[in-house]
């Protein structure tokens, strides 16, 4: 992907992280339907990491993604997705170390 100007790369990227965002809050959502927590804050928090995770962790996914068979926004999108529901799962699991799993 060649670029003539600067203008035309960061637009192309203003592309890809707009994917990468609403995939990864899609991600963070569909874990938050299967997996809910009762406290606001953490979940919160969890779905802040997830969608964080897709736009920075994301990108790197979707560049492997891309680079085994031509994806295109679908790449961005998969990969926003996957990173947004991994790191939600991530900060979970790190709350329930730290914090302890609360039983009800």
């Amino acid at each position: 992907m060649a670029f003539e100007n600067w203008t035309e790369m960061w637009k192309e990227m203003g592309q890809q992280i707009q994917l990468l965002t609403v995939s990864g809050i899609a991600g963070a959502f569909f874990r938050a339907v299967l997996a809910p927590e009762k406290e606001t804050r953490k979940r919160i928090v969890q779905g802040v990491a997830g969608a964080i995770s897709a736009v920075f962790l994301g990108g790197i996914v979707a560049n492997v993604i891309n680079s085994f068979m031509d994806g295109g926004a679908y790449a961005y999108l998969a990969a926003g997705f996957i990173m947004g529901s991994g790191g939600e799962v991530a900060v979970k699991a790190f709350q329930d170390r730290v914090f302890g799993e609360k039983k009800s």
